[in-house]
């Protein structure tokens, strides 16, 4: 029996990584510049695909900006969610912006949860766990649910770290933890759906759709000083959403 393999799409017609090679196939066949490569376990392909392709050698053309790509997404998810946090200076104004995709289509923008005295990592950190709220509804309506956010550091607390400083009564060898309350809060909702989430690293500022529409609704955030966290009422149009102001 052939073993399985896990099929990572960078660039392609909608990026992701496919369990199937048909299915990948479909994703790449006829796309130009297409990226694409095999790994053999799961935990290979999403690394590589967090990081990226790797770079090709130059090409004599003139470079031509490229518009976002796609949303990415592993393809069994059938609701995809980009958190983001952003922070003007940093320490300083902070907002969060989440996107959500249902089977691949953009469908709801949220921005908010402002603090004028916040971080980068305290806005990541609202913003994952915002994205979990939106998680939990979304199993219990028996969908299938990955969430893509770009700060590991986000991503480790709550999914990695937590379980070891909880282990310690919530202490860290050489100090204390930062943004504690934040991580408790996250890391307990995150418990109750370990086993029925992806929890995906994506690289921010790649030109990833998602992230890249849940970073303008993170700066809405900022430039609205808006506290509670509101459904974006305006445009779904990529184009003029990613011509907003950007962190």
């Amino acid at each position: 029996m052939a073993k399985q393999k896990y099929y990572v799409i960078w660039a392609g017609a909608i990026p992701g990584i496919y369990t199937s090679w048909p299915e990948a196939e479909r994703q790449v066949k006829g796309f130009a510049g297409a990226r694409y490569k095999s790994f053999m376990t799961r935990e290979e392909a999403e690394t590589a695909y967090s990081r990226g392709p790797a770079a090709k050698p130059a090409a004599r053309k003139p470079a031509v900006a490229k518009p976002a790509r796609a949303a990415s997404t592993a393809p069994a998810a059938e609701i995809n969610i980009y958190c983001d946090g952003a922070c003007d200076p940093n320490p300083g104004q902070a907002g969060t912006g989440i996107a959500i995709y249902r089977q691949g289509a953009l469908a709801e923008l949220w921005y908010g949860l402002y603090n004028p005295a916040g971080t980068n990592n305290t806005a990541e950190l609202l913003g994952l766990h915002h994205a979990l709220e939106f998680a939990k509804q979304a199993i219990a309506s028996e969908l299938s649910v990955a969430i893509h956010c770009d700060s590991k550091y986000a991503i480790d607390c709550i999914t990695t770290w937590a379980f070891g400083w909880k282990a310690k009564g919530w202490t860290r060898k050489g100090g204390e933890i930062k943004n504690l309350s934040l991580i408790q809060d996250a890391h307990a909702l995150y418990l109750g759906m370990a086993d029925s989430v992806q929890v995906l690293h994506v690289k921010g500022h790649a030109g990833i759709e998602g992230n890249e529409l849940a970073d303008r609704m993170s700066i809405l955030a900022v430039d609205h000083k808006e506290a509670a966290l509101l459904q974006y009422g305006g445009t779904l149009s990529t184009a003029d959403l990613l011509a907003m102001r950007k962190g």
